[in-house]
């Protein structure tokens, strides 16, 4: 078996006017591709990450301020009821400051379900 003859680098080859090593030209672009996509991944990675930890502070904002909101409720349907207590017996006086949070628990629902209705209008619109 005969020796292979030394490649030479790429730029020796074109300036000396002869066809490059398919080999070696192809494993670099193959070597190119890979840096790109690893590149693009990490962009990716970085870029979602900011994301998720913007949206999962968003959400934790969002839970403090509904059990905040919850701890309100109880104490202002406490002082409802004690409220009506002062002419009312104690049965009755629940059964009002029930009936008055399902009235706004109901009127919450339809403003909410109707804000949904509306943002998903606009987005079929587009």
């Amino acid at each position: 078996m005969e020796k292979m003859p030394e490649k030479l680098p790429l730029a020796g080859n074109a300036a000396a006017g002869t066809e490059g090593d398919w080999s070696t030209l192809v494993g670099r672009a193959i070597d190119d591709v890979s840096r790109i996509i690893q590149s693009e991944i990490g962009l990716f990675e970085t870029t979602l990450r900011g994301a998720v930890e913007e949206q999962t502070d968003y959400a934790l904002a969002n839970l403090a301020t509904v059990a905040v909101m919850i701890c309100a409720t109880i104490c202002m349907l406490g002082a409802l009821i004690l409220f009506l207590h002062q002419w009312l017996q104690w049965w009755l006086a629940f059964a009002i400051a029930g009936l008055v949070a399902f009235a706004v628990g109901i009127a919450i629902h339809a403003t909410a379900g109707r804000r949904v209705a509306v943002r998903e209008t606009h987005i079929k619109g587009r």
